[in-house]
């Protein structure tokens, strides 16, 4: 009976202090990004402040789900420092409780919180990202936009396709000034075509116009081409993955209509789901980092040296984070294991430390 009060404390004081922090951390989001806003934005024609205040409501959410595992960090640090200050965890450890068990209510309150960025924080991104970019369109107005070709790869069995478009339309299935770049596995050769059109569809690729340039070789010119399609119509969604984000529900919904886990055209998506649903154990893993370097110092102040140590294993993990997405988003590592290896790492690392100061 007196653990489970003790848990019931625990856990309510870590969603409080949770709230508060990210409250506080919320209003510093909007203080700032509204002036930065006002400054970028003011420029174009149809800019307003109401709509510029909305589009930094739209924008903070994303800034949230960026940000949550190293402010569940900077949250256990702070909490388990406010513990250890008022001797709450010396009492806490005299009645018989291990460090697990002290422990089981900030996993699990880290574990909820991960959830919510899952199921309610990431539709609002994908939703806010919608309504931003059509704020963004109607301030420009007439302005020229700078047009951005966008580049897909796809993978065949012994050569890989890059393909680059200066206007995709999706419901013709065409591809205007068309580019495609083909590097045979084989031979390492490069081949560059150049299509004032390409009609796609599932079995072919066919250019218009085309310039075709190899190394050492003339410059060909051809009425017609014909290419092999290795993914067919799914180009189209490579395509849209490059401007468009799906939320955790979009991407279910296509894995229980598909009943097939491949339903991801490419490594760039697959990646983003495993990292967003992974969420709930990289907070706990976050957790856990700061019961490490936190609950060593808690029968001297050393607030400083929490604080350090706090801030260079953030940044640690942060790098091992972003490497391990560009591995999984370039293809070097499989999606999966790039979005677990720094959360194994992190959470294995945690619990030897803990160990060792339990047993000590």
């Amino acid at each position: 009976m007196l653990l489970g009060i003790l848990w019931r404390y625990f856990f309510r004081y870590y969603i409080k202090i949770t709230l508060y922090f990210l409250s506080g951390i919320i209003a510093i989001i909007f203080i700032i990004d509204l002036d930065e806003i006002n400054t970028q934005m003011n420029v174009l024609p149809g800019y307003n402040t109401y709509e510029g205040i909305l589009l930094v409501l739209t924008r903070i959410p994303l800034i949230i789900q960026q940000t949550i595992p190293f402010i569940t960090l900077i949250i256990s640090i702070g909490v388990f420092f406010n513990i250890n200050k008022k001797n709450e965890l010396v009492i806490t450890r005299a009645i018989g409780v291990s460090i697990w068990q002290f422990l089981s209510p900030f996993i699990i309150g880290s574990f909820l919180l991960g959830m919510c960025v899952i199921l309610i924080i990431n539709p609002i991104v994908v939703y806010g990202n919608k309504i931003g970019s059509s704020l963004i369109d109607k301030w420009r107005n007439t302005q020229q936009h700078i047009n951005v070709i966008p580049w897909i790869k796809v993978k065949d069995i012994n050569k890989d396709l890059y393909i680059g478009a200066s206007e995709i339309s999706k419901k013709e299935k065409t591809l205007k000034d068309a580019i495609i770049i083909t590097v045979n596995n084989d031979n390492n050769s490069v081949m560059r075509q150049e299509a004032d059109l390409a009609i796609i569809d599932n079995k072919s690729i066919i250019l218009k116009q085309v310039k075709e340039y190899k190394y050492r070789s003339p410059l060909i010119l051809r009425d017609s081409l014909t290419l092999e399609n290795p993914i067919g119509t799914n180009i189209f969604d490579q395509f849209d993955e490059k401007f468009k984000s799906f939320s955790f529900y979009q991407q279910i919904k296509k894995i229980i209509s598909s009943h097939d886990l491949s339903i991801f055209n490419g490594n760039t998506s697959e990646t983003k789901f495993y990292f967003l649903i992974t969420t709930p154990f990289m907070l706990i893993a976050m957790t856990l980092m700061a019961a490490a370097v936190s609950l060593k110092f808690d029968r001297v102040g050393q607030s400083r040296t929490i604080v350090t140590y706090g801030i260079l294993s953030g940044f640690i993990l942060y790098t091992t984070t972003t490497l391990m997405k560009s591995l999984g988003t370039s293809g070097i590592l499989i999606p999966f294991a790039a979005a677990s290896i720094p959360i194994i790492s992190t959470i294995s690392i945690s619990i030897l430390i803990l160990l060792q100061n339990e047993d000590g």
